[in-house]
């Protein structure tokens, strides 16, 4: 919106974003709100919606803080971020009259040191006599068309085509499923059931963005010659306790597999092991590979650099990968402890998942372009940026990453892998490090007894008692449970894709399909 002709600025609100609720399902306020007022102008804000008009107030009475969100004062070009205090320049004063379905309207004016007296709009009025910037929030239409301009806070939206209901499979009809897309692509029967073994666990575990999801694009990738579906790994040293494989370019499950198990062996008879891996390609969900390390009593640390996808903090640009972290713990009664990360905010595939069900992601999940938050998940493929975890700290993270799976296992980092999706003809060219050490080595520590005792400590933070999930793996046994239960859900879109539908699908239907 320009100011009024002849009007200097006398301040901007740029891409406000206001949201409240917890991290990962908070509810947008305030999408994006841009607005100029300039100097003896009124200028009304309507909201919708009384809280959407409060989080407004308290952003700009210095009572809240913004996702997101500039505010430039005087015309002078430069932005500062909107923070719980305003800059010299702006106040806000509370007009007498209050709305009847909300908060009562609330007159932006500049630093002319005067508190405008009078009911209802009319401190707007005065106001703007003395050439103040004015800037009203209401959610009365009367008080608003008193301005000499409107402005809609959040316009309803207009209603979104409902995405089509998630078709459901047992775990064991989709791997039956996946595994027939593979083979009728070329892939070799053992390897096809590899495949969509590790991406079906995903599923089942509750963390779709690596799932069946990827196979879309694995088959692409496939047909493109980015993926070379017979390439046999090979070991480039095999002596001493680290060991590297180069994966030659085939399906990086394949080769992670075959590292996993070799790694977890060598670590049970000597105690520490490595195996640096080159040249793969994505390997799916690295918790997936953890079954070697259980069945050997061995505990696993695996490290994964991906391709440019994250960007570090206060950047915009994607120049970072989504690199990941996984630790198994075995335990005595065969269910580990498993911790399992991305070193950005959130995976991109949970993005893409988003897009795939026709849904929007949490503002703090995404950046486009300009570095602006945003909610729609389609702005990951169009130079869009997932952030880092945690800042600097999420960045020292990622680094320690780079140097252990990427410079020393790969001899590479994440800005040169190549992104699957960006470019299906060529190898990635990740790598991954897996590491493994026995418990015998070092004295046979009561690890069972210590986790336990670690475990109470976190509960025990909580006076009314922990939540149902508090701990690392307990969403997944969740998963697990619902999916045994309901079975998979697959979105729609995605078994469209794979030509799953009837007949094709009938049998894995038939085999259980929730």
């Amino acid at each position: 919106m320009t100011e009024s002709a002849g009007r200097p600025p006398a301040f901007r609100i740029a891409d406000l974003i206001v949201a409240e609720g917890p991290e990962g399902a908070e509810r947008i306020l305030i999408a994006g709100l841009t607005v100029t007022v300039a100097a003896g102008e009124i200028v009304a804000v309507l909201a919708d919606d009384a809280g959407s008009a409060a989080a407004l107030i308290q952003v700009l009475a210095g009572r809240r803080r913004a996702q997101y969100g500039a505010l430039d004062t005087g015309g002078t070009g430069r932005s500062r971020r909107i923070r719980p205090s305003l800059p010299a320049g702006v106040s806000v004063v509370a007009a007498h009259r209050p709305c009847p379905d909300g908060p009562a309207p609330v007159v932006v004016v500049d630093a002319t040191g005067r508190r405008p007296e009078g009911s209802g709009a009319e401190p707007a009025r005065t106001a703007a006599r003395r050439g103040g910037a004015v800037l009203l929030v209401t959610t009365d239409a009367e008080v608003a068309a008193s301005a000499d301009r409107t402005v809609h806070l959040n316009r309803a939206p207009r209603p979104e085509p409902r995405p089509k209901a998630a078709v459901r499979f047992t775990a064991e009809a989709l791997r039956e499923a996946a595994a027939g897309s593979l083979t009728a692509a070329g892939v070799g029967s053992e390897r096809a059931a590899l495949v969509a073994r590790v991406l079906v666990d995903a599923d089942v575990r509750g963390h779709f963005s690596h799932g069946v999801g990827l196979l879309p694009m694995y088959l692409d990738r496939l047909r493109q010659g980015g993926i070379d579906p017979t390439a046999e790994p090979e070991w480039s040293q095999e002596e001493g306790s680290v060991v590297r494989l180069d994966a030659r370019g085939g399906f990086g499950q394949v080769a992670a597999d075959l590292a996993a198990g070799r790694c977890a062996e060598r670590a049970a008879r000597t105690g520490l092991a490595a195996v640096a891996v080159r040249g793969n390609n994505h390997v799916g969900m690295l918790a997936a590979y953890r079954d070697h390390f259980v069945r050997h009593g061995v505990v696993g640390l695996v490290l994964n650099v991906s391709g440019p996808s994250v960007a570090a903090p206060g950047a915009g640009r994607p120049t970072l990968g989504n690199d990941a972290v996984c630790m198994v713990v075995p335990r005595e009664d065969g269910s580990p402890l498993v911790v399992d990360f991305a070193t950005g905010t959130v995976a991109s595939g949970k993005i893409r998942h988003a897009a795939h069900r026709g849904e929007q992601v949490p503002a703090d999940w995404l950046v486009d372009r300009e570095g602006h938050p945003t909610t729609d998940p389609e702005e990951l493929d169009r130079g869009g940026a997932v952030p880092v975890f945690g800042g600097h700290k999420g960045l020292g993270v990622a680094v320690i990453t780079e140097v252990l799976a990427g410079i020393l296992a790969g001899g590479t980092v994440s800005p040169l892998v190549h992104k699957q999706r960006a470019e299906p003809e060529r190898t990635m060219d990740c790598s991954q490090l897996f590491l493994a050490l026995s418990p015998d080595a070092f004295g046979d520590p009561p690890v069972d007894e210590l986790l336990d005792v670690l475990s109470g400590a976190v509960a025990a933070g909580y006076p009314q008692g922990p939540p149902e999930v508090h701990l690392p793996e307990q969403q997944e046994r969740l998963a697990e449970t619902i999916a045994a239960e309901h079975g998979v859900p697959v979105p729609a879109s995605v078994v469209e894709q794979l030509g799953w539908g009837a007949p094709q699908a009938a049998p894995a239907t038939a085999g259980g399909a929730a």
